[in-house]
């Protein structure tokens, strides 16, 4: 048989799940082979045991795989040769024939997440814009593209050592704020409960964003003129990656960089201390140099 990608995801997050289907997607685009994606959507446990607001069942947001494709290349992968979550392939000349598929099936937990595709944005947004269901992408048009968007994440990350406290995000808004000489409006996506932000909330002209899709929130913080993220999530670094925003993430985050290392960007994604008056003056620099730009787009 000819050679076939064939992303199989383990029980994990969207935007976990979002980075190992870029993965088989650029390989297949690239050599022009097939790809073959077992089901986005599914029941994960966790959330519903911990009564969390966001129960990641996924349902409605892609177009998926039929069953029966699905089927047929499961007991395929029992017969032929695999190649599992491939990772140099910038530099392969070409596919190896005798593989007839190559799986990419693991959560990928390294400090460059992105490495591998970062190269790849416009195909990638291209991808998912295909992928998506014609609903989720009429309603995508109907939402107010935000100025500021803060993603606080908490759910299973108020069990572990990630979380990033409410005081990163006000006075990361302060400061923006401060120095552009504009109340810009804040939109909120979050998976925590009121109680959780309430103190964020409380600042003006800060608003909820809707309760939709969770794609559809990655997407709308995309067309972000800033985004304020949570370290450590990728449902923030999916919102990064897909924008051309100013991205502003913790310098205590786990990432080396989530968009292009050209150096012409450099102002686009600040690491950002709220401790250290020279990381303020980063962050200043960033949006006196964009921001001014970003609005004459809109």
């Amino acid at each position: 048989m000819k050679s076939k990608v064939f992303v199989k995801f383990p029980r994990t997050g969207l935007g976990n799940m979002m980075l190992i289907w870029a993965r088989g997607i650029v390989l297949s685009k690239k050599y022009k082979i097939p790809l073959v994606c077992s089901l986005w959507y599914g029941l994960r446990l966790g959330p519903l045991l911990r009564n969390e607001p966001k129960k990641r069942f996924y349902w409605g947001y892609f177009k998926e795989t039929p069953f029966f494709t699905l089927l047929k290349i499961n007991l395929i992968s029992w017969l032929v040769r695999k190649e599992y979550n491939l990772q140099d392939y910038k530099n392969k000349l070409e596919p190896d024939k005798n593989v007839g598929l190559y799986i990419y099936n693991k959560v990928i937990i390294d400090n460059d997440l992105f490495g591998m595709i970062r190269d790849h944005q416009s195909l990638i947004k291209e991808e998912i814009d295909n992928l998506l269901l014609p609903n989720l992408k009429d309603k995508l048009r109907l939402y107010r593209k935000p100025v500021i968007s803060v993603h606080i994440r908490r759910g299973d990350f108020n069990y572990g050592p990630s979380i990033t406290p409410i005081v990163y995000f006000i006075k990361a808004i302060n400061l923006i704020r401060e120095n552009v000489g504009e109340l810009w409006p804040v939109t909120v996506f979050t998976d925590a409960r009121m109680n959780e932000i309430e103190e964020i909330l409380k600042m003006p002209e800060v608003y909820m964003s809707e309760d939709k899709a969770d794609i559809l929130d990655i997407l709308l913080m995309s067309q972000s003129k800033v985004i304020i993220m949570s370290k450590s999530s990728t449902f923030s670094y999916w919102g990064a990656f897909l924008s051309d925003a100013i991205v502003i993430r913790s310098s205590t985050d786990w990432q080396n960089k989530i968009r292009s290392t050209n150096q012409n960007e450099k102002y686009l994604e600040v690491e950002w201390d709220e401790d250290n008056p020279v990381s303020d003056l980063t962050l200043i620099k960033a949006l006196k140099k964009n921001h001014t730009t970003f609005f004459e787009k809109s």
